[in-house]
This record gives structure tokens, sequence and C-alpha cells, in this order.
């Protein structure tokens, strides 16, 4: 009994929800009807009454007829889902305008349609294809649906101007599930993530399952961050919202445009609008100011200057210098102290002026953001148009732009005749963006009615009412953000300050300290500061900044023949140090050029034969009728051309030509120009008739007369009709379909095909365009050819649709490889992008990017909810950029510790975010770009990374990096030389530093026991500005070890470049053994003299110098001849020690034979030079008089060699260790 009342119930209940529906479907017929006198294009006119009547009737019985459509068929269990529709507003949806809807929502499950939640999550606000009827509208509405939180629906909701639907009280009539309390929003079933691109907007078509009227597993979307307290938001995020681009024009209707900026705009005829009057432009002009990017403030030079001799080491530098020449003071008759303070003066000047000259250099960003804009353009004032500076433009003008012209302020659109802008440089969008007069998109970065000053108009024409000037533009605010923002210092910079600060505590502490035992052991207290201070010297490496500044010359020019540019040195090793790569899309992973890559015809997807392309293709059959129509549609339908008047543009290979036109067109020409030269095909089929695409129609179709070879081209009336554009539009436009030549009606089995096909071009990202063809017989024909846009005096129905082709933005050749490379290297690579999402994640799986399921693909595969997904087993996420302004700190942490990771939709404020929260995540992040839009990020970015061909000028002077080639694979070039270059700065130092403690251990020595100096000072100076020098720098051109691209990058505080390891080797293996070898030979020559070893101590004060007493019999005279000769010595054996040093630090762990020991040939030059410096120094005469040395009999070149090979043995056998016994706790202290 229970039963039978609850059939009754359930068919009472069906009965009420069938009544629902029809009443749905009454009321938007009706509302469609009322409203089908709006005008459905600007370049059609209204159809007559009788034509209009029947085309109401052809739509309702298209709607009546509803539920056995295939592409429309809905669920039975979801008829409860009932929906009022309440008036569309003035335009229908025919016209991309977005109707305003009331909705009364029956039960708990409060739906809203699944076509803008899709493009609130996945595209962008109101940015997919708007419907094309009511029927298309509803069965959107009804096929697939999904699960989002209760707050994100009601804020879309707003969005939408829907109705509060969530405060009102259920109906009497819900079922019992209506009563739930459920946190979350039903709105759909089977979320959709299969898109096609047409034109310029994504579309969602339906899936296989909701054709049949399968039912999909609701999917529950968590918002980012819902678990997070909003008040742990990044600081940073309120300053780039308020840097960020805010107009709302692009909302406003003509009447109140023209009431804000006073100017004169005829609504009904804005073609006739006479703009300002010319005493308000001349006003607003005086009260504006010009149309002109406000300069940043500017470092004065001399600050500038300033900063360079306030470097860490330059100080450094600075007070060795002055401590020589406080040491000179105290006794002038060491006048080493006075060559050295020179020598290390001179050193700084010319380091600083060398620095100050790269710096201003590189200030030249505003400049090149001026470059974008033209110098004149053509505005309406007082109703005449005139020719006026850009820079005189103000708000309220209405200029005038045609193919060619630069935009010269961010304008509104109030008249079109098919203009198209290169937005590419701003947005990051590579195909060019049809204008529209009308409001697209809520986000002014995303309507189409709206202009954006510096961009580059391709195609048509239009006027437009200036909004914003100066630095108020999109542009304007670009600059002042990559202008404004703050330089960070290099990893380099960071390890050298590192360094300076621990050479001059150590000089400091050692000085001291000696200081306190020479007075306490008697030491003259004047002579007590002057070994002081030149211990203090000794410590310091000056010919270390010089070093360092050749090695990265040397690899500099090394990266140049690698197609990279370094504009700063420094930046060289921070390319080594990169641990994460924020790359764009556009002209970066991909070629910046649209490339047909697939065609469907005869119930067949091919690959496209076009050369130059990046994806594998296969030859296809051109010579299949359908094939043949579908290149010939593509051929004559296109308004794109090569430049033929470009000299030599001709005789390049296709895929070079410059072609005048849209990039789709331009793709197209260039796959049927591979076929047949473009323009036999053209002469075949001469245009008399065309209508231009533009966004509204989503169609361009051109009427031609017919080649003599065919049958039908005997009457000379015969033409043919032609028309390309958004697929679901062309399709509806067709009765039949080609398969194989032959013209078959189209069935519903053909319409899944079609849908088919349609659905699996879309799951690849790629843009869709249908092609269709009607022969016009002589009743279809006009006289004289007198065709007519605006009372379509021919066939717009019954055509054959002939197939379909796709176009991507192909990616280049070895991005893929590049991109496993840097992940081989432990280098993550994201994607930051202006494009759709479903274009970038499509192509993110292409490069290798993507190469996991995100979130939202396991739910979708496994038929859970997507709060169900375990968020530790996904490795890849793609983010809109609108959602980037409610991250938190945790949703940050979680956003970036996933492996795989793609932003798309992203403003420049947002991309600067991006790099800034990395960064705070200790990651060295490394930006590529070509556009302006990237330009703010690339200076924020540790390593800005420009394109050298595509690239704009501003993105070239922002950046650090420059790739000659547009090649990111030479990025792993610049990666592997960094890492390189990392690696010989830390053997060069090593190898410096190692003749630091021979060089201090004569003062120490002196200081203590009274034994006279070992080796002078000017002699350390011969070593370190001298013999050094050559060695140190020839390591630059090592090669890299054989783990160079297998290691992880280096760790940030941790992995420095000089470690406790590395000066372990210098200052308690290499140095102290070198040492005891270059003062056995000191002695051994001081012995030879008559001066045995325990002679000496004490005698510092008395002895060896000019005048003094006889010692041991010996005048003074002699004891100074004898100490040269042993200073001398000390010095000849150190540069031999370093001699063997240089060679065995080739490698740092690798051990020296398993490398490639003929691989660099400078370290011989080097050797020569120490050499031949060292044999200068010990047996040219005058030299002897400058700076105090002496003749070495050659015995005492051959005493220290069986304790130098003892170093050399060392060595190997500590990278022996360390190499082949990792897992030893010593091992990690062996290798520096």
């Amino acid at each position: 009994m229970d039963g039978n009342n609850n059939n009754n119930n359930n068919n009472n209940n069906n009965n009420n929800n069938e009544e629902d529906n029809n009443l749905a479907k009454d009321n938007i017929l009706k509302d469609f009807d009322n409203n089908d006198n709006s005008n459905d294009n600007n370049n059609l006119t209204k159809s007559t009454d009788e034509n209009k009547e029947q085309e109401q009737v052809k739509r309702r019985l298209s709607f009546q007829n509803l539920d056995n459509h295939p592409m429309n068929t809905v669920s039975k269990n979801q008829a409860h889902n009932a929906y009022t529709f309440q008036a569309y507003d003035q335009k229908d949806v025919r016209t991309g305008a977005y109707p305003k809807l009331s909705i009364d929502l029956f039960g708990t499950s409060k739906e809203i349609p699944q076509i803008f939640h899709e493009m609130k999550q996945q595209i962008g606000e109101k940015r997919a294809n708007r419907p094309s009827s009511p029927t298309q509208y509803l069965s959107t509405i009804q096929s697939s649906t999904t699960t989002v939180q209760k707050q994100q629906a009601k804020s879309f909701a707003e969005t939408l101007s829907i109705k509060d639907i969530f405060n009102q009280p259920p109906p009497s009539t819900a079922t019992p599930a209506s009563t739930s309390t459920s946190s979350t929003t039903t709105i759909g079933k089977g979320e959709n993530h299969n898109a096609i691109i047409q034109g310029a907007d994504v579309v969602i078509p339906p899936t296989k399952k909701e054709i049949s009227g399968g039912e999909h597993t609701p999917i529950e979307m968590k918002p980012m961050g819902q678990t997070a307290e909003l008040s742990k938001k990044d600081k940073s995020a309120t300053k780039q919202k308020a840097s960020e681009y805010d107009v709302n024009e692009h909302e406003l209707t003509l009447e109140q445009i023209s009431e804000k900026f006073s100017t004169n705009i005829n609504s009904n005829d804005p073609s006739l609008s006479s703009g300002l009057t010319q005493s308000l432009a001349n006003e607003l002009l005086i009260r504006n100011g010009k149309n002109i990017l406000k300069p940043p403030k500017e470092v004065p030079w001399y600050v500038q200057l300033g900063k360079c001799f306030t470097n860490f080491f330059m100080i450094l530098l600075e007070v060795a210098g002055a401590l020589c020449f406080l040491a000179y003071g105290l006794d002038r008759n060491q006048r080493v102290n006075l060559y050295l303070a020179c020598v290390l003066y001179a050193i700084v000047i010319f380091t600083c002026l060398l620095t100050f000259s790269q710096e201003r250099q590189t200030g030249n960003i505003m400049k090149s953001f001026k470059n974008l804009l033209p110098q004149s353009c053509r505005v309406i004032r007082d109703g005449s148009e005139t020719k006026v500076k850009v820079e005189d433009i103000v708000v309220g003008d209405i200029v005038m732009c045609q193919a060619g012209d630069k935009v010269p302020a961010d304008i509104r659109i109030i008249t079109c005749n098919g203009m198209k802008v290169d937005n590419s440089s701003l947005t990051g969008e590579s195909d060019a963006q049809s204008c529209t007069v009308t409001c697209t998109d809520d986000n002014p970065l995303e309507t189409h009615n709206l202009a954006f000053c510096g961009t580059l108009v391709m195609d048509g024409s239009a006027r437009g009412v200036v909004i914003r000037t100066g630095s108020n533009t999109l542009i304007g605010k670009i600059a002042d953000l990559a202008s404004n923002t703050e330089q960070t210092e290099t990893t380099l910079q960071i390890e050298i300050k590192r360094f300076v600060h621990f050479i001059t505590a150590l000089g400091i502490t050692m000085g001291l300290i000696f200081f306190i035992i020479g007075f306490a052991v008697g030491i003259d207290s004047i002579q007590n500061l002057i070994n002081v201070l030149g211990l203090i010297v000794a410590n310091v490496p000056e010919g270390l900044p010089s070093t360092i500044t050749a090695c990265l010359t040397v690899t500099a020019r090394r990266l140049s023949r690698r197609n990279v540019y370094s504009k700063k040195l420094e930046s060289i090793e921070t390319l080594g140090s990169i641990t994460l790569i924020a790359s764009d899309k556009t002209g970066t992973l991909t070629q910046n050029r649209m490339t047909v890559s697939h065609m469907w015809y005869d119930n067949t997807i091919v690959r496209a034969i076009e050369n130059g392309g990046t994806i594998g293709r296969q030859l296809f059959d051109i010579g299949t009728p359908t094939c043949a129509a579908l290149l010939n549609v593509g051929a004559c339908c296109n308004r794109a051309d090569f430049d033929r008047l470009l000299e030599g543009n001709m005789e390049r290979p296709i895929e070079n030509r410059l072609i005048l036109g849209d990039a789709s067109e331009s793709a197209i020409l260039r796959l049927c120009h591979t076929i047949e030269d473009i323009e036999i095909t053209r002469a075949k089929n001469p245009k008399v008739f065309e209508i231009p695409f533009n966004s509204t129609n989503k169609w361009q179709l051109s009427i031609h007369k017919l080649p003599n070879d065919q049958p039908q081209s005997n009457t000379s009336t015969a033409r043919i009709l032609y028309m390309k554009g958004a697929p679901e539009i062309i399709f509806e436009k067709c009765s039949k379909l080609m398969i194989n030549g032959k013209e078959l009606e189209i069935d519903e089995k053909i319409k899944n095909d079609f849908i088919q096909a349609y659905e699996a071009l879309g799951s690849m990202g790629e843009r869709c365009l249908g092609f269709a063809q009607l022969l016009l017989d002589n009743e279809n024909t006009v006289p004289n050819d007198m065709y007519d846009a605006q009372t379509l005096n021919f066939p717009m129905t019954g055509l054959t649709f002939v197939g379909l082709c796709s176009l991507l933005d192909p990616p280049r050749e070895n991005v893929p490889f590049a991109v496993h490379q840097c992940k081989t290297a432990g280098i993550k690579v994201i994607m930051v992008t202006g494009d759709h999402p479903i274009t970038a994640k499509a192509i993110a799986k292409k490069v290798g990017i993507i190469s996991s399921p995100t979130a939202e693909d396991i739910a979708l595969e496994r038929g859970i909810p997507l709060s169900q997904v375990d968020d530790n087993e996904v490795k890849a996420v793609v983010l809109h950029g609108g959602q980037i302004r409610e991250l938190t700190d945790a949703d940050w942490d979680r956003v970036l510790s996933k492996s795989e990771i793609v932003f798309a939709r992203t403003s420049p404020q947002q991309k600067s975010q991006i790099v800034e929260n990395a960064q705070k995540r200790k990651e060295v992040v490394a930006v590529t770009g070509d556009g302006v839009n990237d330009s703010p990020a690339l200076k924020k970015a540790d390593i800005g990374v420009a394109m050298g061909i595509v690239g704009s000028d501003v993105a070239k002077e922002t950046a650090d990096i420059i790739l000659l080639d547009d090649n990111f694979a030479s990025i792993v070039a610049g990666i592997e030389e960094g890492r390189i270059i990392f690696d010989n700065l830390k053997k060069s130092i090593a190898y410096t530093l190692s003749h630091a403690v021979p060089e201090v251990a004569p003062f120490l020595l002196n200081i203590i026991s009274g034994i006279p100096l070992a080796i002078t000072s000017f002699l350390i100076l011969c070593i370190d500005l001298g013999t050094e020098m050559a060695p140190a720098i020839s390591l630059a051109y090592e090669t890299g070890e054989k783990d160079i691209m297998s290691r992880k990058p280096r760790v940030l505080g941790k992995d420095h470049l000089v470690t406790t390891n590395l000066l372990s080797y210098s200052y308690l293996q290499a140095g102290p053994i070198e040492a005891i070898i270059s003062f056995l030979n000191f002695f051994l020559v001081l012995a030879h003299h008559g001066f045995p070893p325990h002679s000496l101590p004490g005698t510092t004060n008395d002895y060896f110098f000019e005048g003094c007493g006889k010692y041991l019999g010996f005048e003074s005279d002699y004891q100074v001849e004898a100490l040269r000769q042993a200073q001398t010595a000390y010095f000849m054996t150190l540069v031999t020690c370093q001699f063997f040093n240089l060679i065995t630090n080739r490698t740092r762990v690798v051990p020296l034979w398993s490398h490639k020991i003929l691989s660099n040939w400078y370290i011989n030059i080097g050797l020569v030079i120490e050499a031949g410096i060292c044999a200068f120094v010990v047996y040219t005469p005058f030299v002897h008089t400058i700076i105090e040395s002496a003749s070495v009999p050659g015995l005492f070149w051959a005493y220290p060699l069986p304790m130098i090979f003892c170093l050399f043995s060392w060595n190997e056998i500590r990278k022996r260790i360390a190499y082949d016994r990792p897992d030893w706790k010593i091992s990690s202290s062996l290798g520096f």
C-alpha cells in the first residue's frame, strides 16, 4: 500500500516536473520571440517580417523537438530541477549578450548552469561562447553539472545579476530530499573538462555520456584556501591589487561615456560623433598632462657610482689600501706599502667604473616602453578629423585606428569594422583579438570593446573614446610596476658578501691576537703595528675580484656561442642556482605562430602536412574530393596573403614568409600553399563578394566564380558560396555532409560523428574551424553579383559541411627535451600565461610540464567528489589567475609544493605575485617572457630571461639574460654553464686561498719568534696579482664534471660558494703543506749562506737590513742579499706548489684521471704564464732593484719537488675517498 502511495507521489511529482519543464520552455520561447527584434549583427539589417516569422517557426519546431535532438538529450532524472526564466534583457543569446536571469529553483539543489560555472572556474567569467539558440541554451544548462561551495556559487550568482536564491524559502512542494542542510550547492552533474577553442572563445561540447542521457557523479569543488583564514593573506596581495588595471568604462553605455568624459557621442550613429571641442581638449591637456609615460625618479649618476665604491669587497680593498698608506706613513723606508696601496686603489677604481657602466646601460627600461607608442594619430574634434601628436591626446578624444596603426591610448570602441588587435605582448594570447562595440566580459583585460595603448592593429578599422592616457593606461601600469620593482641581489653577490665578512673577521681577529702577542714579547710599537697591518693585508685576496670578473666574462663569451647573452655578469652564476623556471607560453614554449594541426573530413581525423610544424605530421591523401574541397574553402574564404611587396619575401621558405592577415588565416594559407600555389587557387575562383569574420557572427563568407573546368561553370552566372567559422554555427547552417565527394543528408549518425570529432579535437586544446560550401545555381545568383550583406540576398542555410580544421600555436621542437633535462636536474618548470586554462594545460602536456593528472582529472576518472581526492597523490595543478588573489599562505604552500604547475589567465601583477611567493619559499626563480606583460615579473625574478628575436624591447631591457635564438632549450645550456661556473669559481677560490696560509705564516712567525720575514709584501702582491691571475682564470674554461646536470640545485643558505670544507682544504690542508714546503726552502737558502735555522729567532730587529751590524761574521750587505735570496726562494717555492695545486684542483670530487685531462688547453697557457712571471721576478736584474728580490741557484728548484709530490698525492687520495666512499662520514669533509 505504501509502495503504491509512493508510486503515486512519484508520478504526481513527475507530472509536476513535466509541467515545470514545459513552463520553462514556454517562457523561454516567449521571451526569445519577443526579443527577436534585436540586431544579431552590426553588419546585417533586420529581416523582413515574413522571414522573421518563418525563422521563429523553425526555432519553435527545433525547440519543441528538444527531447529528440541528439545534442540536447536530457536525463529524465534531471526533470525535477526545473527553471523559470524571466525575460532576456534586450538582446538574445545569439548576439553574444548575457541574458539577465531570475531563477526560481525547486528543491535544495539550487543549480546554476554548467556553462557559467565552467566560464567562472576554468576560463574566466563570461569567457565561453554564448549559445546561439534557446534550444542550445537550455540544452547546455541541462546537459552537465557539478558541485561547488554555497559561498562560491552565491558570489558567482551576484556577478551574473541573478537574484539571491539562497535566502528564498523552499516551495511547499519540495521533495523530502529538499530538507537537507548540506553546505554545498549542487549545480550540475558530470563536469565536462573537454573543451573546443573556437574563434577567440572556448565552448564545452557535450560528452558522449551526456549525449546519451547518462548520468555523471557530482563533483564537489572545494574553493582554494577554504581551510585557511583570510587574515593570513600576503600583505603584498593588497599592493598588487592596488596597482591592477581597474576600469569600468567597458560596461557603460555610450550615453554614460559621453557624460563622463564630456565628449559628444552620437548613440544612434556613433560614426557621426563630433568628439571633444578643441577648447575643452586644450583645457584637459593642461589639467591632466600629456599622454606620455611618467619616468620614475632616476638615481643620480654620482649616487650610483658611490654605491659601487661602497660594495663590500670594495670597502675591504679600500680599507686594506688605507692600512698600507698608514704603514708607509709609519715607516717611509717600506716603499712596498706605498706601491701596494696604489695597486689596491687602482683595482678598486677600475672595478667600480666597470660596474657603474654596466648599471647605466641597463637603466633604460622606460625608454623602451616609450618606443611602443606611435608618434601621431587621427582624432575627431569639433566634428572634424584632425591629426595630432600622440602626447596631446586627452581622455574623451575620439581616435581613429586602422590596420598598421598602434593604438595611441586605452580606448573604448564605439564603432568597429572588423578590427583586430595583437594583444600578445600585453596579455600573452597568441591569436589576434577581434574588437566589438559591446561588452563581452566584465574583466577589462578580456572584454573585446577595449583596445590598449601600444597594441598593433592587425586588420580592419575602428573608432574609440580615449578612457586612459599616459601612466594610467595598462602599459603605463606595467611600466610603473617594472620600474618600481626593487632589484634583488644575485646569489653570487650574496656569496661574495658572505666571504668578505669572513675574510674581514679573520684578518681583524688575527691582527688583534698577534698585536697583543707582539706587545707581550716586547716588539717595538711602531714595528708591531706595521706587522699587524701587513698581516691583515695578507689575508685580503686582492686579485679575487678581478679573477671572478674574468671568470664570469669568459663564461659569458662561451654562453654567447650557445645563444645566451648575459647583460649582468653576476647573473651567470645565478642561472646555475635556479630551482624554478616560471615560463611564459606564447613565443617561449610555443612558436607564437598559429599552425594547422589536424583536419577532419570523410569522417577521419588526419594530421596536417604544413612544413615547419613541431608535431609529427603524416601525409594525407590530397587527391580525395573532400580534402580538395576543404582546402579550396580555406584558400578562397581567406583574407590573408603573403607580403609580396617585401623584397625577397617570396623566395623564403613558406614557414618564414611574412603574411599580412589574421594568425589563423595565415596558418590556413600556409597549409593550402603547400598543396597548390595560393595565387593559382584564387585565380581559378575569383572572389565577387565577401562578409568578413567578426566575433558576433563567428563566421566568414565569400562568393566566388566557378573554375572553368567544372561542369557547373558553363553558365556565366554560376557561383559557389564558401563559409568558415565556429564549427557548431557552421554545422547548424548545413543540411548535407560531403563524404568522399558525395553529399549526404545529415542524420543522427552524422551528427554524432561530428560531435565526436569536435570533442576529440577540443580535448587537445586546439582551436577549431568549420568549413562549408554551397553551389549557387541560376535561381540563387544575383545579377551582376550585386550581393548585399544587409539584406542577405543569398542562401544562408542548406549548405554542405566539408570538414573541420584545428589550429594551435605549436610547441618549439626541442622544448619537451629541455623540460625533461630541467626535471632531471631537479629544476621545477611551471607555466605562467595569460592564455586560456584549457589551452595552457594542453600545451603543458605536450611539452612535458604536466605529465600527471590533476585533482579534477582524478575525480572525474574515479567518479568521486573532488573533496575525496587525496591531495598528497595530486602532483599537477592548473590554477586560474582569478583565484590567485584569494590564496592564503597555506594555499601557496600547497600549490607551490606540487611538482607540475600551470597558472593561466594571469595578469602582470599576478605574475609578479607568483614570483614573490616562490621566492619566499626559498626558490631561486627564473622567469622567461617576451612581452610587455612579462616585464614586471622579469625584473622581480632572480633571473629574468627574455627572447631575443620576438621579445619586445621592454622585456629585453628588463631581463638579465637574453636568448638570442628564442629557444627555451638554450636555458638548459645556460643552467649547465651556470653550474659549471659555480664549480669553477669554487675551484678558483680554493686554489687562490691556498696561498693565504703561506703568505700569512711568515708574519706570524716574525711576530712570535722574531725570525726575518720569509716573504715581502711586494712578492705577495706579485703572487696575488701576477702569477695567480692567469691560472685562476684558466679554471673558468674547465668543462663540467660528469654529474653536473644530474645534481639537485644547490640549497641557498646551505650550499655556499665558500664552504667549511673549502676553507678546510685551503687553510688546513693545502695551505699548511705549502707553507711547510716554502719555509723548508727558505731555511735551506739561509743555511746555504751560513745562517742555520737555530740562529734566526730574535734577529728581525737587529739584523738583516742595510746598515745593521755584523752577524755570525757576515756584513749587512751579505745578510741582506742572503735574506732576499731566501725570500725569493720562498716565493718561487710557493708558486711551484700552486702550479701543481692548480692541476689537481681541476676537479672538486672526481679523481683527475677520470676527467678529460686534455679538455682545457687554457690550463697549460695559465701554467706557462705563471712560470714565466715567476722566472721574470727571480731572474730579471732590474726587477730585483724594484721589488727587492734576488736570483736563486737552480738547485733550490729541485729541493721542494718531493714534498710537492706529496701535496699532489694527498689531493688525489682525498678525492678518491670522497668519490668511491660517499657513505663514509669523513667523505663529506674531504670534498669541497
